[in-house]
């Protein structure tokens, strides 16, 4: 069986395409496989927030043609980036275990500390991270900032910045720490007080709908699925689709089991809820339409 894997072509983009190649290789040993490197809008557009040239799909839209018009098998995202409704005839095919979900401030050692006086100018043009930046820390002035992870850490060095935000996944997949950065401090935000984004640290593969429960590639990436962060994965999404928000809205989720109890956090603006329940898929999304009805105001825990 041949596989065709799309993927962007960046470092951690070709990362996260690797080890779906390897996760199927692993449960396949005859599996051949090739990664097809595609250019997206969002790759093209660095010079405006994402927030102010469309929603999620600029990282999507030409690999779910590809996938449509049979040019590819599968796609392979970070799963934040995905909007919230895909393709017809198109689904989430695998769901790799999660990494850190995590946001990372960087700093310049010994440099400006937030919260300690005004101007302290934050890189991060993610309206999510805006309202939380703002609530945590004061006299924080944030100004947007692209490109890939290198390319961000590279302005903040030049000295555009004071500090930058980064998904601590992203962080760990490429490597990059205070052992390869030594002039930077690296200081992760505890979830509980700055919410990630829906699905941050969550590799996907989307596919073709099959046709029938025969299909050999649907049955290969069912068994390279991790059903635990599947479960979050469904209920993150379901939040944000209940919400109808995107990235031009402060919307923030972060289910996750704990012990016996599955867990989910969730921010709508400067609203925030906090839910449990019994580790499931069907009380997931009980817990995703509950929170979305809270954080819109239209009932009280």
């Amino acid at each position: 069986m041949k596989i065709r894997i799309g993927t962007r072509g960046s470092r951690l983009a070709l990362w996260q395409a690797k080890s779906v190649e390897e996760a199927i290789r692993e449960e396949e040993k005859d599996a051949r496989t090739e990664l097809v490197i595609l250019q997206t809008k969002g790759d093209r557009i660095l010079d405006r927030p994402l927030s102010e040239i469309g929603d999620k799909g600029l990282f999507v839209s030409e690999f779910e043609q590809a996938l449509s018009e049979g040019r590819i098998d599968l796609a392979v995202h970070s799963a934040k980036d995905l909007p919230a409704r895909l393709a017809p005839g198109l689904t989430i095919s695998a769901v790799l275990p999660r990494g850190d979900a995590r946001d990372v401030l960087l700093l310049p050692r010994g440099g400006k500390r937030p919260g300690q006086g005004r101007n302290f100018v934050l890189g991060t043009g993610s309206q999510r991270r805006i309202l939380q930046a703002r609530l945590l820390w004061e006299g924080v002035s944030c100004r947007p900032i692209r490109g890939n992870v290198e390319t961000r850490i590279r302005k903040l060095k030049e000295g555009g910045y004071d500090g930058i935000l980064l998904a601590k996944a992203g962080l760990d997949r490429l490597e990059i720490g205070p052992e390869t950065e030594p002039e930077l401090e690296f200081h992760p935000l505890e979830p509980e007080r700055f919410l990630p984004a829906a699905c941050q640290g969550i590799i996907v593969a989307e596919g073709r709908e099959a046709r029938d429960g025969t299909d050999p590639l649907a049955a290969l990436c069912r068994r390279i699925t991790r059903e635990e962060t599947a479960m979050c994965f469904e209920t993150e999404r379901r939040v944000l689709e209940e919400l109808e928000a995107d990235c031009s809205q402060a919307a923030a989720a972060w289910c996750r089991l704990d012990g016996e109890r599955l867990r989910l956090d969730a921010r709508y603006g400067e609203r925030v809820c906090r839910l449990s329940g019994a580790p499931s898929r069907e009380e997931g999304k009980r817990l995703a339409i509950r929170a979305a009805r809270l954080l819109r105001g239209e009932m009280r825990e």
